[in-house]
């Protein structure tokens, strides 16, 4: 069995990032640690293995993660233009010849949790550059990744990062280097074909040098973009906790070695996100058809979804399909889809970039019909100002058909009790501070 070949790039990229930690004044975002990648000087599997290690992950876990895969890990203190870094050396002479078998390899590894399917993403972020670059849709060809090392690499990355508890993983463009490559197929453009087309399927931002070789392998460029959640153009607003380098394996005339650095990120730059939007076009699904996979959509974890009138080919009418979704749920949302329309494709616009304001879900008191009944509000903020709030449907509901009124009544006495509710909090909050 060969890997899956959804409609773009199978590695799915890992969850959004989680919540931080929470002012008790207003119950918003103030500042998450996050993990920030600088590979200046490109990435390899062992580069990025051994930065983790230098900042403090648990060498116990990594080494254990990478003899579970039947390799061994030498880690050596050495210098690289005068900087002290940490080379993560897997020591191994065997091979695996399939995916399945590196899947195997890897399932039956130390690796539990978010730890295994970081590496197993890791692991089909590989094989499908592999069979794009050769154009095979039957069977992933490993070449340069086929050794062992390159899974223990991925497992001990893995195993390495999860010890070090951060919540979000942050990355500045790669460097690739330059020139030419002499590979198996002979001399390759720098960066190979393998790392390309993950760049590519990625969107992954890269600069060619500072020197002519090769920079970033293909272990390096999955690790990438399976672990990272942002790859930004420049440094947020940040405080910078531990620092750590992975040495490269060569002396190169800028410091050869990835940096890493554990931060914390304040609050004014963690409204960004990165999801997916599918879309498929459907001219022979019925108006029950189209709401009831609405409902579904939206229980099975998409973040929206609209339907758009449009006029097809023949002059047939039809409806527009649109879900926004994580990346990690991409495929799943979209095998609902055409599980339930027939369609018998998606178009994928991957890696959008979305700016979402705070959220807290409160609860309310309100005088109707009486008596004083609950219902949940979803209050939103910019910083620390109130953007608005939005009345839970479903309570409203509830309240309307309790005491007879329309529910778009409840629904503003709802949002009116919200508003009232925020202002005396502040109030209060503001006459302790005095």
């Amino acid at each position: 069995m060969c890997p899956s070949l959804p409609v773009e790039a199978s590695g799915l990229w890992r969850a959004l990032a989680k919540t931080g930690s929470y002012s008790s004044k207003l119950g918003c975002v103030t500042a998450m640690k996050a993990l920030l990648f600088d590979p200046y000087s490109g990435a390899s599997g062992d580069m990025i293995l051994g930065s983790l290690l230098d900042l403090g992950a648990d060498e116990k876990e990594a080494r254990k993660a990478v003899e579970s895969v039947g390799c061994q890990l030498e880690i050596l203190r050495l210098e690289r233009s005068h900087i002290s870094a940490l080379r993560a050396r897997i020591v191994s002479s065997e091979r695996y010849e399939s995916f399945e078998e590196a899947v195997s390899l890897i399932k039956a590894s130390s690796l539990r949790g978010e730890a295994l399917e970081k590496a197993l993403r890791s692991m089909d972020v590989l094989a499908e550059a592999e069979s794009r670059v050769h154009r095979s849709d039957c069977q992933a060809r490993f070449h340069e990744v086929g050794t062992r090392d390159a899974i223990a690499d991925i497992a001990g990355s893995c195993a390495a990062l999860e010890s070090l508890g951060v919540e979000r993983v942050l990355s500045l463009p790669v460097s690739v280097g330059g020139g030419f490559v002499t590979a198996s197929h002979g001399l390759l453009p720098v960066p190979g074909p393998a790392a390309m087309e993950i760049l590519r399927a990625f969107r992954i931002p890269w600069r060619g040098g500072p020197t002519e070789v090769e920079l970033l392998t293909p272990t390096g460029a999955a690790l990438l973009a399976s672990l990272v959640d942002e790859f930004i153009s420049h440094p947020p607003l940040l405080a910078v906790e531990r620092v750590g380098y992975g040495a490269g394996e060569r002396d190169l005339p800028q410091p050869n070695a990835l940096r890493a650095m554990v931060v914390e990120i304040k609050r004014e730059h963690l409204g960004a996100d990165r999801v997916v939007q599918l879309e498929t076009n459907v001219d022979d699904v019925t108006g029950e058809v189209v709401g009831n996979l609405i409902d579904l959509l939206m229980e099975s974890g998409a973040l929206d979804v609209s339907v758009i009138p449009v006029l097809m080919k023949k002059g047939r009418s039809g409806s527009a399909i649109r879900a926004i979704a994580r990346q990690e749920d991409k495929e799943r949302i979209s095998r609902l889809i055409m599980k339930e329309t027939g369609s018998l494709g998606m178009r994928v616009f991957p890696l959008l970039h979305r700016y979402v304001a705070e959220r807290e879900m409160l609860e309310v008191e309100v005088a109707i019909g009486g008596r004083i009944r609950r219902a949940a509000v979803k209050a939103s903020r910019l910083n620390d100002e109130v953007l608005g709030y939005k009345p839970e449907y479903e309570d409203c509901r509830r309240i309307a058909a309790e005491t007879g009124l329309p529910l778009r009544e409840v629904m503003r006495l709802v949002v009116e009790a919200a508003w009232r509710k925020g202002e005396r909090e502040e109030g209060d909050t503001n006459r302790k501070v005095d």
